[in-house]
């Protein structure tokens, strides 16, 4: 071979190399860093949110000021758990699953890998190595009825706490600036510390878990409560995922599976099954608009499924200033408006289903329990609407605590 022969295979190598660099980096394996602004630029919007409240001040000739004050979190019910989580599964992924999804994939073959976030994965403000959610690789799919346990070990009494309202006020936001919502904790509620959550869910005073991970994926039934965990049905042959309830049916997806479970919701008995091209991470029913079903499967979309048939309906892309907010995961439908929190980060957004438009952020960053540091696959998700007294739960893999708060926005 003439030199120059060479010197032209060595270029079109090069252009190869670099090409497959482009494509890594684009698939957020080397970083995301279009996501990376975004997070940060609606982590500006909450400080800017909490530097503009103030506290209004009494109205008279003798009254002095009142000191400036911000929204504040209770600590109680953040205590370490009885014991460390029950887990000794070390959860990593390399894919880009996009609850996200809610993303949020290439897994190894075997049922029990392990991959590293170089983060606190409900913590934006480190640096991530991975831009897909901490998964294990599931199995084919199955049909089969899932096997049926019981269990009756009661966790801790309830621990609830009560705040003073506050009253506030807020510069306005500039015109199509998310508004910011800050919380109250009003009650804890004691939660499994093996429970690996993919899905929250209250129907009718009744509140739903759906669990993931091969081999311990789960639709369970809890004390409302007393998180005590009334029924548990195991689905052990896929990696669960999101879970909403369809009048007196619940629906549970699957994160690489692409087969989606309907249940008879008092005994757990499967009803129907439904295949789906792509991941599945969140899901959630509109109470209001449309009526559809709304899924997450870890990108900046969320799809419209039909709630009798699944069958997909369309798209809509969330964006910020017309950027595309990535890692959408587990989903709750309030209204007629969709939470959903990002996977990897601490922030929860409330999102228009028309317009992919974001409405309001909350950071819940001071909620995650202190016996979770060091665990990467402890990451907070969980969503659920109480409409009894308008309440939202949440919580997280593997957290000893749901925390049902009072949600105002500024």
């Amino acid at each position: 071979m003439s030199q120059p022969q060479r010197a032209g295979l060595a270029i079109v190598g090069l252009i190869i190399a670099l090409a497959g660099l482009w494509v890594f980096w684009g698939s957020g394996q080397f970083g995301n860093s279009q996501q990376d602004q975004v997070l940060s630029d609606l982590t500006e919007v909450v400080e800017q949110g909490t530097a503009n409240t103030s506290t209004e001040e009494p109205v008279g000739e003798d009254s002095g000021p009142v000191a400036e004050t911000t929204s504040t979190v209770s600590d109680e019910g953040q205590e370490p758990p009885a014991e460390e989580p029950t887990s000794t599964t070390s959860v990593t992924s390399t894919t880009t699953e996009s609850e996200p999804p809610e993303g949020e994939p290439t897994e190894p073959e075997d049922t029990t890998t392990t991959s590293t976030v170089d983060a606190e994965v409900e913590g934006d403000e480190a640096e991530l190595t991975t831009t897909t959610e901490d998964r294990t690789t599931s199995t084919e799919a199955t049909t089969a009825a899932p096997n049926t346990t019981e269990t009756t070990a009661a966790p801790s009494t309830t621990e609830t706490t009560t705040s003073q309202p506050e009253t506030t006020t807020a510069t306005p936001a500039a015109p199509g600036t998310p508004a910011v919502a800050s919380f109250d904790i009003i009650e804890t509620i004691p939660h499994d510390t093996g429970a690996f959550t993919q899905g929250l869910e209250i129907s009718n005073g009744r509140l739903f878990e759906s669990t993931g991970l091969v081999g311990r994926s789960s639709i369970r039934e809890l004390d409302l409560q007393t998180g005590e965990i009334i029924r548990n049905t195991a689905v052990p042959e896929v990696f669960g995922e999101g879970l909403t309830i369809v009048g007196d049916t619940a629906i549970q997806i699957t994160w690489q599976d692409q087969i989606a479970f309907r249940y008879d919701l008092d005994t757990f008995d499967v009803i129907e099954s439904y295949e789906y091209e792509g991941q599945g991470w969140g899901l959630c029913l509109a109470s209001e608009g449309s009526g559809d079903l709304i899924m997450s499967d870890g990108s900046s979309e969320l799809e419209f499924r039909d709630p009798d048939t699944f069958e997909s309906l369309g798209f809509v892309d969330v964006r910020l200033d017309g950027a595309p907010i990535e890692n959408l995961n587990e989903l709750e439908c309030i209204g007629d408006t969709v939470w959903a929190n990002i996977w990897l980060s601490s922030l929860v957004i409330e999102i228009d289903p028309a317009t992919g438009d974001v409405l309001t952020v909350l950071d819940i960053d001071s909620l995650r329990p202190e016996s979770t540091d060091g665990d990467s696959g402890a990451v907070w998700n969980g969503l659920a609407y109480d409409p009894t007294n308008g309440t939202l739960l949440v919580t997280g893999k593997l957290w000893p605590t749901i925390f049902r708060l009072d949600l105002s926005t500024n």
